[in-house]
């Protein structure tokens, strides 16, 4: 577990109002927003809350900092702490950063592939209205991480900084955006030879070779590029600080000769390279030159337009005065004419800059300029097996201990090269939902959810059962038909039930087969035991049967998670059986009439299409009579109910 303070770089422009706005925004995707939840308001909504927190941040005027702080709490890849935990995380971090009296919106996120909780916090104390700034955070939180990952059973992540200062700044930014720093291409090509200079002429002349310049800055060095670009010379290596430098070689002395060309200079590339990755970010170079074009252009326009606009209601009012002016009234008359003109002005032009800037927005969203790995998740979305190898290329931590079902262990080290056989439909309703920045697809079929990274198919907490039957129809086609089942006892159990009443032809690995093959062992004796009892049938008869078996297991399938349900049976038409219409359905196309026995129990029925013709204009609950002899069905007025079963 990771936890961070996420600062504002101006003050002035910090708000509350729009960091819950952007916590609180689904973005049009199904499984980005978790829980909302609103801590020390007396709204319990966030929206409303909202105005309670900006109410208290205004009785502080002295307060010239910035009145909000952003926390972020993020968890490994796979761990999903249930919903009491991360009330209990978020609860126990803002109380050791001092805020546990303060105001304080959150909302938890899951459209990564490390599931966090954003945390809006008001730094104005709501009854002493003083400010609280938390003196050295990053200690408080990197102790109370500790101290919760043993508290919770949670997976032990390091806390300590890797690199201090711009070292580490220089990290992050090539992880988060995949672009090589000045700071790391120094590092990484140029240090050996700064290394064996001997006095200040040879490492000027080695930087420049470089495309580099070494510059006095302060009581130090930077080190600047040809586009302007700097880094500070003590963040390359210690040995290359000012009194590092001045022990070994003297004074500092400038450089005195610029005329030597460089031979190779610092470019904007992606970390990993190859040539199919520096044909991709050629593409990236090129479409980000062509959004910036189109947002030139469309800033233009809207210019031209709001110009116009606002002639046009300037005329109006002028027309407006010169009308007033012509009135035949007493001057107290006019004076309030001409303010109401002037009011109506100044409201038309109000309106008009707000309509500009919604058609800003809503234009700019298309043109947006994106980062290297947001381009390629982009492009991933729309089916671009390569942007998507990419993307997968990255160095991927340990996952967790999600829900998930995998290949073979030959099969998974495989993984890449499976990854161009994406099925983009698996079934109906199941859409692209988003990718990540490692390239794991998130599937979405209504609430239930499916992360595909390449070589595991994660299944989300809670999953449906139709939801279910499309991971494992995804995993047998990616993986065949061995499969390893990886989460908690309740999943591999629901996936062995779903396998065997889908009749799958699937393998599981070790102790899930064997009890695969105990369960079918019990079906097979369950069906040679009730042999005697059921008559002979047609082939048309075994089909209805089957379907309808079918449909019982997936109705016992969530009656687990859902007990509600009532218990579903195999039954048959039997002559003079009243009983309670229920419904029907149509499985594997045959037509299944659900009769109702009693408040548990309800009866699966396999039918022809004309008896649900005679069932259809019923409502649910009405008492039906069965005959099997002319196989029809009749309403009864004020019948029972009489039990059957097979």
């Amino acid at each position: 577990m990771i936890a961070k303070h996420i600062s504002m770089r101006s003050a002035r422009r910090s708000s509350f109002r729009e960091l819950v706005a952007y916590i609180t925004h689904g973005q049009d995707k199904a499984v980005r927003i978790g829980e909302i939840r609103v801590t020390n308001c007396y709204q319990q909504e966030a929206q409303d809350a909202v105005l309670e927190v900006l109410a208290t941040q205004l009785q502080n005027q002295r307060a010239c900092s910035d009145k909000t702080y952003h926390l972020l709490i993020s968890f490994p890849a796979g761990e999903k702490p249930a919903k009491e935990t991360l009330c209990s995380i978020e609860d126990e971090v803002c109380n050791a950063l001092g805020f546990r009296e303060h105001q304080r919106v959150s909302a938890v996120h899951s459209d990564t592939d490390n599931l966090h909780i954003h945390v809006a916090i008001n730094k104005i104390h709501p009854k002493h209205h003083t400010i609280h700034n938390p003196y050295c955070d990053y200690k408080a939180l990197g102790a109370v991480c500790e101290r919760l990952e043993r508290l919770h059973g949670l997976i032990h992540t390091n806390h300590e900084a890797l690199a201090p200062g711009a070292r580490n700044r220089a990290l992050d930014m090539e992880y988060a955006a995949g672009v090589e720093s000045l700071l790391g291409w120094i590092k990484r090509e140029c240090l050996g030879e700064l290394r064996q200079a001997k006095n200040w002429g040879e490492l000027h002349r080695c930087l420049t070779q470089n495309g580099l310049i070494l510059q006095e800055r302060g009581n130090g060095l930077i080190v600047r590029d040809e586009e302007g670009r700097t880094v500070k010379a003590s963040s390359i290596a210690r040995d290359f600080s000012m009194p590092q430098l001045v022990k070994r070689f003297g004074p500092f002395k400038p450089d005195g000769q610029r005329q030597m060309k460089a031979i190779r200079s610092y470019q904007t590339r992606p970390v990993s390279r190859d040539s199919g990755t520096d044909a991709l970010y050629q593409s990236y170079l090129m479409d980000q030159a062509r959004r910036r074009g189109a947002r030139t252009q469309i800033r233009q326009e809207l210019r031209a337009q709001k110009h116009s606009l606002v002639s046009q209601a300037k005329d109006r009012a002028r027309i407006k005065r010169s009308l007033i002016r012509q009135l035949d009234c007493d001057r107290s008359m006019k004076r309030v004419l001409y303010q109401q003109a002037g009011s109506a002005l100044r409201e038309d032009i109000g309106a008009i800059h707000i309509q500009q800037r919604a058609a800003q927005e809503e234009k700019f969203s298309h043109a947006r300029s994106l980062s290297w790995f947001d381009w390629l998740a982009e492009r991933a979305a729309m089916n671009d097996a390569q942007a998507l190898a990419v993307l997968r290329k990255r160095h991927r931590t340990a996952f967790g201990r999600a829900n998930a079902l995998l290949g073979a262990q030959e099969e998974r080290q495989q993984g890449r090269a499976l990854q161009g056989k994406q099925n983009r439909i698996f079934g109906s309703g199941i859409k692209i939902d988003g990718v990540t920045k490692q390239g794991t697809i998130i599937y979405t079929n209504g609430k239930s959810a499916i992360r595909d990274s390449g070589n595991r198919l994660e299944v989300s907490e809670g999953i449906r059962q139709d939801g279910l039957e499309i991971a494992l129809a995804m995993a047998v086609k990616r993986f065949g038909r061995s499969l390893t089942i990886k989460g908690d006892v309740a999943f591999r159990e629901r996936v062995l039930s779903t396998a065997q009443a889908l009749r799958l032809d699937i393998r599981f690995d070790g102790a899930m087969q064997a009890r695969l093959k105990e369960e079918q062992g019990r079906t097979e004796e369950a069906k040679a035991a009730k042999t005697w009892r059921e008559p002979a049938s047609e082939a048309s008869g075994n089909t209805g049967e089957a379907a309808a078996r079918r449909y019982i297991a997936e109705r016992e399938l969530k009656r687990q998670k859902i007990p509600s349900i009532p218990r579903h049976v195999l039954g048959e038409m039997k002559p003079n059986l009243n009983v309670r219409y229920a419904g029907w359905r149509r499985v594997d196309g045959q037509f299944l009439l659900l009769a109702k026995m009693n408040i548990d129990e309800i009866a699966v029925i396999p039918v022809e299409v004309d008896v649900i013709a005679c069932v259809s204009g019923l409502k649910r609950g009405e008492v039906i009579a069965l005959d099997s002899g002319s196989a029809s069905v009749r309403r009864v007025q004020g019948g029972e109910t009489k039990g059957m079963r097979r």
